[in-house]
Formats: structure tokens, C-alpha cells, sequence
């Protein structure tokens, strides 16, 4: 499955991918700000891949003018809880701070609560000491809610009403900006590795 807006290019993660994945997660710049900081061999990395590689959990690369810059997700989406828990990292330090990460995270946004309806709030969870990212989440609407046991981690969500308040005039912006690509596009197969929704929005 790939996914188009924005002028960025969207490839669902398939096994091939998972070196190239395991090099730039592996990377302590990268590693340090997840939850998980144990270095991933490659068995790990498959096994990995077999348990999210399913009709709940969609991660992506981001490609941006024929380079591979990032890795965006929504995981765990699971029709009972009607929560996406998202989450972005970007490998490519001179894409830091650009308008790339908000494309893609606006565009994760709008196929969770616009183009497929498949949540009714999305949560991140961020590092407390990784400002950037909680001011970038901030930003986007995201209000923080709950603090981990050990104060190090912050769980933020954004709601329907919050996304429709504070990412309207980013999208509106992002629209002007890329007016010939603005549209979400969607191609692929349906197969039983995807969601109903989107097995129909294929059809």
C-alpha cells in the first residue's frame, strides 16, 4: 500500500525494508528517545515485523523527492478501542525542523479521523526531556494526560474536536502550499492485511 499528499510518498513497511529500518532505529540519536533502547538484532527486527504486519498496525516510510527520510505509524488500531496511537522519528537530520514531519503527521491524522473514520482520538507517547517532540505534539492539538509511574514518559492524545480546531489551518496551509497534490491518495490491493475501510476505499 502506498499513500500520496502533500508531495510526499508513504510505503507501507514490507520485509525487505527491515534492515534499512533496524540500521536508523538502531542509531543512538534514534534509539535514545524511544521507550525501547535495547539495540534490535536482525531476529528481533523480523520478529517484530510478523506482529505488527497486520490489519491493526500500519507503519510506513516516508519518501520525499526519491529519499527515504522516516518512518511514521499508527498502531494498535483496533475497531473496539477507536484509539491510533501514532508515532513518527526522522532519520534524515536535515529534515529536522522542516515542514516534512507535519505533513506527514497531518496526513496520518486526516486518514484516522476524516478519510476512514477509524478513531475517535489519536495518543502519542513521548519522552518528558524530548521537547521537541512534545512541543511539535502540542502544536498539532495533542493535550498531555497522563505522566508514567517513573515521570519519564508523557501520554498525549487529541481528540476529534482538538484535531478539527488546531490541524485545520495546517491542512488549509499545506493545501495552498502543495494545491496540485493536496488530495489524499490511496493505492494498493485490498488484502486481509488491511482494514475493511480501507479494503473498500481500494475497491
Amino acid at each position: 500500500m502506498i499513500v500520496k499528499q502533500y508531495g510526499v510518498i508513504y510505503h507501507r513497511v514490507l520485509e525487505k525494508d527491515l534492515e534499512v529500518l533496524r540500521y536508523w532505529r538502531n542509531q543512538s540519536f534514534i534509539r535514545n528517545t524511544m521507550q525501547f533502547k535495547d539495540y534490535i538484532t536482525p531476529s528481533m527486527q523480523k520478529q517484530w515485523f510478523h506482529k505488527i504486519n497486520d490489519a491493526f498496525n500500519y507503519y510506513f516510510i516516508i519518501e520525499h523527492q526519491g529519499k527515504k527520510v522516516g518512518l511514521i505509524n499508527c498502531k494498535d488500531t483496533a475497531p473496539d478501542t477507536r484509539l491510533a496511537e501514532g508515532g513518527i522519528f526522522i532519520w534524515e537530520k536535515s529534515y529536522w525542523g522542516t515542514s516534512i514531519p507535519v505533513f506527514a503527521s497531518l496526513t496520518m491524522l486526516q486518514a484516522v479521523f476524516e478519510v476512514f473514520k477509524s478513531g475517535d482520538a489519536s495518543v502519542a507517547t513521548v519522552a518528558i526531556d524530548n521537547k521537541k517532540a512534545l512541543d511539535f505534539n502540542l502544536m498539532l492539538g495533542y493535550e498531555m494526560k497522563e505522566i508514567s509511574a517513573d515521570g519519564n514518559w508523557a501520554k498525549l492524545y487529541l481528540t476529534r474536536e482538538k484535531y478539527n480546531m488546531h490541524c485545520r489551518k495546517f491542512i488549509k496551509a499545506a493545501s495552498i502550499l502543495h494545491k496540485d497534490d493536496a488530495d489524499f491518495k490511496i493505492f494498493g490491493e485490498p488484502n486481509e492485511k488491511q482494514a475493511d475501510q480501507i479494503n473498500q476505499y481500494l475497491k
